[in-house]
């Protein structure tokens, strides 16, 4: 199978996403990240996927690097499911308003590198949502780049976990979205 295959095969799978049969399901109502800077095919995938339907209970933001202090301009309705915040008390702002007494210092650190660097990162961290309750969650940050391989957007992706510690990406529903090139 050539590449131009495989390239042929995607484009069918994500067009299918993007624009499904309305005969076959019902309509799907799910607040979707709709970018205004190209991205790289991979990218692009990724972001269909997160669009469609299924995955409206994964808890992402994407925010834009070109704009001063890293704000996020989308909030899933995961994302405001999980953190108790509405999109429009969440847009607009840096994601630093998730942080608490207790966020550990060093895991903050940690993602303010991989921005500066424009790498993705894993943090198991504890966030706290609108009504002040802590939770702890497998964040995951990776760069979303365009053809050129610009960094033109940064998504996170929050999985709720049982307890802060290592070793339980495998065991929750974001793995899936480090793989690839978003490892």
């Amino acid at each position: 199978m050539s590449i131009s295959d495989v390239s042929g095969m995607i484009s069918t799978l994500v067009g299918s996403i993007l624009s499904p049969d309305p005969s076959l399901s019902t309509p799907f109502t799910a607040k979707a990240f709709n970018p205004t800077h190209e991205l790289s095919e991979t990218d692009a995938t990724l972001i269909a996927m997160l669009n469609s339907p299924g995955h409206e209970s994964v808890a992402y933001c994407v925010c834009d690097p070109s704009k001063q202090d890293l704000p996020i301009i989308f909030s899933s309705d995961g994302f405001c499911k999980l953190t108790g915040y509405s999109s429009t008390e969440i847009e607009g702002r840096n994601c630093r308003f998730l942080q608490g007494d207790e966020t550990n210092k060093n895991d903050i650190e940690r993602i303010r590198k991989a921005i500066q660097n424009q790498e993705s990162v894993e943090v198991n961290l504890l966030n706290y949502r609108k009504d002040g309750t802590p939770f702890a969650n497998e964040f995951f940050l990776s760069p979303l780049r365009n053809e050129a391989n610009k960094t033109v957007y940064f998504i996170g992706v929050q999985c709720p976990v049982q307890a802060l510690g290592p070793g339980q990406a495998p065991h929750n529903a974001a793995w899936i979205y480090t793989q690839g090139n978003h490892a």
